[in-house]
């Protein structure tokens, strides 16, 4: 019988769910971050281990006895990465099983094969277009090279505002003053720096969300470069047809395109995503799965 399941994985957690062939689906299951470019091993442990509770949940909706086949999609942040692919191909018991960027379920989820743009925004940032089924991608460079307005890169902006404010190179404002409070003296800011990921970060990203919609013109100045940087994005991606529809998924995203559509003079068309991308994962398979089954 066959089995679809869509894993979608970034670099705060993942999340899988199984599809049977009759439409019902399993409860999601979530894991621990799952980037296969900045972690690989805790990356390939996490999904391994989801991965298996999907199956076990999977198992339990079936009649007993039969033999289950599994169509695996993994989106995943870093997947582009040379190598990520094989790698997990190796360590994971699933023989038919597609490998591909987490931006390319997010698309699948948003818009399944029609025309749009998806501005995802969570832990990283990343935009893409897909237009007469082509995809065009920008920035998804990962925290160290981009990243520019996502979760990560506003908690590492709040910080760097926070040091400045106290050495009088810019002003300070409830923002900074949180961030002080949070970490109590220069030395626990620094020691927190040296050691943390990405997803440490970007835990930080709600305050600086929480005092942009306080008005806090230091939270304020920090998203309005965020959202600059998505807008830009969005208009390259465009191409002069400011009527494709703009969806905005992960944990910032909504907020952050809401925000770009408040400040006016932007010519886009806010859509509403058809759904996730574990729903675009999911969708991939049956795909594959259809593909599979016309050429067999």
């Amino acid at each position: 019988m066959r089995l679809f399941i869509g894993l979608d994985g970034g670099g705060t957690g993942c999340r899988a769910q199984a599809e049977l062939p009759d439409g019902r689906r399993t409860a999601p299951v979530s894991g621990g971050a799952a980037n296969v470019h900045s972690d690989p091993d805790r990356a390939q442990a996490e999904i391994a281990d989801v991965l298996a509770r999907v199956m076990a949940q999977a198992r339990a909706l079936l009649p007993d006895g039969g033999d289950i086949a599994p169509v695996v999609v993994l989106g995943l942040a870093g997947a582009s990465e040379t190598g990520a692919a094989t790698r997990l191909r190796a360590c994971l018991p699933y023989s038919d099983m597609t490998v591909c960027g987490d931006i390319e379920i997010s698309l699948a989820g948003a818009f399944e094969d029609a025309d749009g743009i998806v501005m995802a925004v969570g832990t990283g940032s990343v935009l893409a277009c897909q237009r007469g089924g082509q995809m065009q991608r920008l920035g998804g460079y990962g925290f160290m090279l981009g990243d520019e307005g996502s979760g990560a890169w506003l908690g590492r902006e709040a910080l760097r505002a926070a040091l400045q404010a106290r050495d009088g190179l810019s002003p300070s404002g409830p923002l900074t003053r949180a961030i002080w409070d949070r970490f109590g003296d220069l030395p626990a800011m620094i020691g927190f720096a040296a050691q943390a990921r990405p997803s440490d970060y970007a835990a930080l990203a709600p305050l600086v969300l929480e005092q942009g919609c306080a008005h806090c013109p230091v939270a304020g100045c920090i998203l309005d470069r965020g959202c600059a940087y998505l807008l830009r994005a969005i208009t390259q991606l465009q191409a002069g047809a400011p009527e494709m529809p703009v969806a905005a998924l992960g944990g910032l995203g909504p907020a952050l395109l809401d925000r770009i559509a408040g400040q006016g003079g932007a010519a886009f068309r806010p859509a509403p995503p058809k759904g996730t991308a574990l729903d675009g994962a999911l969708w991939l398979a049956r795909g594959r799965a259809r593909m599979t089954k016309e050429i067999v």
